[in-house]
């Protein structure tokens, strides 16, 4: 039985780099919900500008929440964002955030 326990104990470690990159205390979901939001805005006129100065107004527990945001922002306001809607904006970047890419 003894042997069993540091097995255990490396478990949580192994797990916490099993995902594909941090996202601090935000979900997928929470991710896809920024998407919808953020082209949301976009398809309201709102620049890429003034959206990263709504992205500046959040807070946020870990800077990688930020830049995981921003890196939505440069996507839903890039080429992507061409071809997205505010429901398929959301889907695609909480797919893709659940499949590790």
């Amino acid at each position: 039985m003894t042997r069993g326990l540091p097995l255990l104990m490396l478990l949580p470690a192994a797990a916490a780099f099993a995902a594909p990159y941090p996202l601090g205390a935000l979900s997928c979901k929470d991710m896809g919900e920024f998407a919808s939001q953020a082209m949301q805005w976009r398809e309201s006129g709102i620049t890429r500008e003034q959206a990263l100065g709504k992205l500046d107004e959040r807070p946020f527990g870990d800077p990688v929440e930020r830049k995981n945001f921003e890196l939505v922002l440069r996507m839903v306001f890039g080429r992507y964002g061409n071809s997205w809607t505010v429901q398929s904006a959301g889907n695609v970047i909480r797919s893709d955030c659940e499949t590790g890419r």
